[in-house]
């Protein structure tokens, strides 16, 4: 019906510029109206309306074109407009920020959590956000949760955690009986493939990229049926993660694992185990795992492959050992013109790529097929913080 096209269309440039104003900053809205090609009329309307709500603010007046005129003013993200919670739980640890809706980290903090269950794990690192939070006030858009395992982010279910012990866990509906935000669940190899889409690789939505995160698991020196070591794989496809079939894309297997093994490989677990002090036992895996990589590489013409996560600590060391004893994978590399990018130093890549996981849909454009019932309108999301607000929350 054409009220509804129009509605849908309305909501389509609304997030077309709010995206554009996010991924670029210090844009006029000449520039918007030249890069979207849409009317400069629409584009003041639309300006006007993200100024009302709070998410847009004026900045410096840049100078005039040569021939004159009125000088254009640049445009930002309001930082203030609202922030999201993101969280990378791990066995041994955990890792939380608060982001603001630009993509700056307001707090942010590590620790673990011990010898208690996981949904009490769950709720008290949440809670500890929400503590706070309360000295940031900013209204809550939404929480994200990093979790590793097989994911079905569109449902918040947890398919299969092995570092959890967790099958068919609908960790979204629990955390829905306990807060009323918007909640989303994510693989944590593919929200640190949402950061690198917006930060690595510069919001390029074009790209097609790895993001590699490998972690030790230091209870595995407590505890002998954790694994030493352990990486994920977050595909990014045309500007997307890919999530595969099955929702169990990046979950890795090597070319010496076999069928009813735990592990990713085949090595023992004695090696992976010593992989988190011995250099020679970590060399060692990561001949297995990038070797498995090759034909993958090849086949799929990626511009981009990013390691993260202590393993790949000492980058220098890391390229000499990629240089010297898995000579193919680096020589596929620049085959095919693949850059390799080492940022270990982060410990939190997860966390923010869940909260950039979010921002990410909070952005983009709808479509004609994505389920509306679903999605939340600009007037739906400007509600939900009056009422936060109201209510002395943000």
């Amino acid at each position: 019906m054409p009220a509804s096209n129009n509605v849908f269309q309305r909501n389509a440039n609304t997030s077309l510029v709010a995206q554009l104003i996010w991924k670029q900053g210090g844009l006029s809205r000449v520039d918007i109206s030249r890069t979207l090609q849409l009317n400069k009329s629409t584009v003041s309307n639309i300006i006007s309306y993200l100024m009302d709500i709070g998410l847009v603010n004026e900045g410096e007046h840049r100078e005039a074109a040569s021939q004159g005129g009125r000088k254009p003013i640049e445009l930002t993200i309001a930082r203030d407009f609202g922030c999201v919670f993101g969280f990378d739980l791990q066995p041994s640890h955990y890792r939380s920020v608060i982001m603001s809706v630009d993509g700056s980290v307001l707090w942010e903090v590590k620790g673990t959590k011990r010898q208690i269950s996981f949904e009490s794990f769950v709720l008290s690192v949440v809670d500890e956000a929400l503590n706070a939070h309360s000295g940031i006030q900013i209204p809550i858009l939404a929480m994200a949760f990093s979790i590793p395992g097989q994911i079905n982010a569109k449902e918040g279910t947890i398919i299969y955690s092995y570092p959890f012990g967790l099958r068919d866990y609908h960790l979204k509906d629990f955390l829905k009986t306990r807060y009323d935000y918007p909640i989303f669940i994510e693989n944590d190899a593919n929200c640190a493939a949402w950061l690198d889409l917006h930060s690595t690789l510069g919001h390029d939505f074009s790209s097609n990229a790895v993001s590699v995160v490998a972690d030790f698991h230091e209870e595995s020196k407590r505890n002998d049926s954790v694994v030493g070591i352990g990486a994920g794989f977050g595909v990014i496809i045309d500007g997307n993660v890919y999530h595969g079939s099955h929702d169990s894309a990046g979950e890795f297997c090597s070319i010496t694992w076999n069928r009813g093994n735990p592990n990713q490989s085949g090595l023992s677990a004695e090696l992976l185990k010593k992989t988190i002090d011995d250099r020679e036992a970590l060399s060692e895996w990561m001949v297995d795992t990038f070797s498995s990589l090759v034909p993958f590489f090849a086949i799929m013409d990626f511009k981009t492959v990013v390691l993260h996560g202590n393993p790949f600590e000492d980058g220098a060391w890391t390229r000499k050992v990629l240089e010297e004893r898995v000579p193919q994978f680096m020589g596929v590399l620049e085959k095919i013109g693949c850059d390799l990018v080492i940022e270990s130093k982060d410990e939190s890549v997860s966390a923010k790529g869940a909260a950039y996981m979010y921002l990410h849909d909070l952005y983009s454009v709808p479509g004609l097929e994505d389920d509306m019932s679903d999605r939340r309108t600009w007037c739906d999301i400007v509600e939900f913080l009056q009422f936060q607000k109201e209510e002395g929350r943000g």
